[in-house]
């Protein structure tokens, strides 16, 4: 962060150009800073995430003990009735066809979100690291944010505005022209 600010006299007597490039460079810079903020916060929401794994991890435990349990309670109860051997197979059956219908749902639960994160992630730019806190890039994006304010405000009373406007006009038309020619081309390669 540069640690001096353009006063708004400064900035109305420097060139509408040179202005221009500066809205440009801090609008690019906030944009980065905020997509950083986002980062950082969803990092720091991980570390409550991994609680709640080991919550389940330790509620499965009880769990299953409490389940090997109730297994001996039946096993043991038809026994009486049926014999020891056919009791255990029983249970066993029973148990397996529950665990074949988990493992049905759940590997369908992990197709979809395995999609639904690869879709996601797809979107999302590469990670950049910052070794900043979350109340410094805050600081970082108000800081941005007010520069920007300040090349508004000089831009609003600049007199030699027109000739940069039409040059990024000009600009902006020739990008959408090239990248029309890009997709007809891309058509017609298809076709």
């Amino acid at each position: 962060m540069d640690s001096t600010t353009a006063q708004p006299n400064e900035l109305r007597s420097q060139p509408a150009r040179s202005v221009l490039l500066r809205l440009f460079t801090d609008v690019r810079t906030l944009a980065s800073q905020e997509y950083d903020l986002v980062r950082t916060e969803f990092s720091s929401q991980t570390a409550p995430l991994s609680r709640v794994v080991v919550s389940w991890v330790a509620l499965v435990a009880a769990g299953l003990l409490a389940l090997i349990c109730l297994t001996m309670a039946a096993v043991a109860g038809l026994a009486i009735e049926i014999g020891l051997p056919l009791s255990a197979l029983a249970i066993g059956v029973v148990y397996t066809l529950a665990t074949l219908l988990l493992v049905q749902r759940f590997q369908s639960t992990i197709k979809h979100a395995t999609g639904a994160f690869a879709h996601t992630a797809k979107q999302l730019p590469k990670p950049r690291t910052t070794t900043k806190t979350l109340d410094e890039q805050a600081a970082d994006i108000e800081w941005t944010r007010h520069r920007i304010e300040d090349s508004l405000t000089a831009l609003e009373r600049k007199a030699d505005l027109g000739q940069p406007l039409r040059d990024t006009a000009f600009g902006v038309g020739a990008l959408g022209v090239a990248v029309a020619n890009i997709m007809r081309e891309n058509g017609k390669t298809r076709a």
